[in-house]
């Protein structure tokens, strides 16, 4: 079939990504959509990759167009500053201030900066304001434990939905380009474009006061919802067909698209990083049309093709959809009985666990060469590659002075908060971001760990895994419990022991 765009019918060529880039999609195709429509579905995107940004930071995925890995940005909830979260490292986006005093006709500063550059920079802007910067010391490199931060995870609304529908529809005309071609998905089409347009003018979110051209953009929206009842035809699904295979990938997106003979249903259903799922009704084929259905899974965390997707197919219609009267019955329910906080709260359980692994391979590596050197040597390296783990300790540490809170306040042991409470306080002033008992109760911990480390390393047990136990699992939040735990505890006396 001639490659035309099949939403104008022109002539295609725009090489747009079957799944966008911005999640990890790798596949591009020439032949479905114009450069202009290609382009009009832009602000979906955009909209997708934005509510699922801190998601594709954390774990790691590097646009197809930058080839860089995600960034996100959140408030940290201590200074109200901006911090940016890479899978490598969270840090503060601009210089700080930690603290300032007037004397000698000048000002003294203690200043934080996110890198050496930025150091460079604000004393170049400072000089060309006209003020002269004399260092009163060395700069030095010290690690800055953000603890909480602000950032809200959340996806769907209008918008959402509506890139869903787009992702559908695309590989819908990958899969099945006649069907694409021969009219059936007009009444979608134009809901895709209408929301499409809706986006690209910021308008995920309804205010009161719109200007016009968004007015009339929501407008038309309603008018293209008309043929599917003045509801979206696309809507959250919880409850997945049985006996669907699972997802190749750890984190891997799924696309299913197909059609349905005995009644010519054109149907989707999309899940996003194996845990967000959806569900599409996107017409009716022409008669006498096969049955068939396509899946494919992507994996956002490959670089390239050719093993960044797995297809699969079928003459049955094994994922056929049923759409509720009300679309937004299920996503109502499922907040009210929790399986969408679970659905995230999982998501993110896998990923921290996928940060762990890496981080135990990476130290792993460093750790290697311990073997072959003498006690004090192994010793030492041991403390300089976790002297480069303070943040993944401090949420050791802070996980079990927690874990003890609840412990202490369902035996109404309150007594003993105030003390758990300044183990793990935060000081905006200080140059690590912890309170000076705090920063104790994290060298406390450092040590145990690099005790035990250097005790597995002399046995021969120092592995991955044991390394992944040691700095994120019971073992470890054992030996750091103990270590920060311990003296408070004989303190009050009688107190459980540290949970793990």
């Amino acid at each position: 079939m001639a490659k035309t765009c099949i939403v104008c019918g022109k002539t295609a060529g725009s090489r747009e990504h079957v799944f966008p880039a911005a999640l990890g999609g790798r596949r591009t195709n020439s032949g479905i959509y114009c450069p202009e429509h290609d382009n009009s579905y832009s602000g979906l995107v955009n909209e997708i990759a934005g509510q699922l940004d801190f998601v594709n930071a954390y774990l790691g995925v590097r646009s197809d167009h930058s080839g860089q890995p995600k960034t996100a940005y959140a408030k940290h909830t201590l200074t109200g500053e901006i911090i940016s979260i890479s899978a490598s490292e969270i840090k503060f986006t601009k210089p700080r201030v930690i603290s300032h005093t007037q004397g000698g006709g000048g000002e003294a500063l203690q200043l934080s900066f996110p890198s050496q550059q930025s150091a460079k920079q604000f004393i170049k802007e400072m000089e060309a304001k006209g003020h002269a910067m004399v260092l009163q010391s060395k700069p030095s490199l010290r690690p800055y434990i953000t603890g909480a931060v602000h950032h809200q995870l959340t996806f769907g609304g209008a918008c959402g939905l509506g890139a869903i529908a787009y992702i559908a529809q695309t590989f819908f005309a990958q899969e099945f380009p006649e069907i694409a071609r021969s009219g059936v998905l007009s009444d979608f089409i134009a809901y895709t474009q209408a929301i499409a347009k809706v986006a690209a003018l910021g308008g995920s979110e309804q205010k009161t006061e719109e200007r016009e051209e968004l007015i009339t953009a929501r407008s038309a929206l309603t008018a293209s919802l008309a043929p599917f009842e003045g509801t979206a035809p696309v809507w959250w699904e919880f409850s997945p067909p049985t006996g669907t295979r699972r997802n190749k990938f750890e984190f891997g997106h799924r696309v299913t698209v197909g059609v349905d003979a005995f009644d010519g249903q054109i149907y989707g259903r999309v899940a996003l990083f194996s845990t967000l799922t959806f569900a599409l009704r996107l017409g009716t084929a022409p008669r006498n049309s096969a049955v068939r259905e396509v899946t494919v899974d992507i994996d956002p965390l490959a670089k390239h093709p050719p093993n960044d997707i797995e297809k699969y197919q079928l003459f049955s219609a094994l994922g056929r959809v049923h759409a509720p009267k009300n679309t937004t019955e299920g996503l109502s329910e499922a907040i009210a009985n929790g399986t969408q906080a679970h659905a995230f709260t999982n998501l993110l359980e896998r990923l921290t666990e996928h940060q762990l692994v890496n981080l135990a391979h990476a130290i792993s590596k460093a750790l290697a060469p311990c073997s072959t050197m003498s006690p004090p040597e192994a010793r030492t390296l041991i403390d300089k590659v976790l002297d480069e783990q303070p943040q993944q300790i401090w949420r050791m540490v802070t996980s079990v002075v927690q874990g003890l809170k609840k412990e202490m306040a369902k035996g109404s042991l309150d007594a003993i908060l105030p003390v758990l409470d300044a183990l793990i306080a935060h000081n905006a002033q200080s140059a690590s971001g912890l309170s000076q008992q705090a920063e104790v109760a994290l060298a406390l911990a450092k040590a145990a760990l690099a005790a035990q480390m250097e005790e597995d390393c002399t046995a021969g047990l120092l592995n991955e895994e044991r390394i992944a136990e040691l700095l994120g699992r019971g073992p470890g939040l054992h030996i750091v419990g103990q270590a920060v735990l311990a003296p408070v505890l004989q303190v009050f006396g009688g107190m459980p022991t540290p949970p793990t």
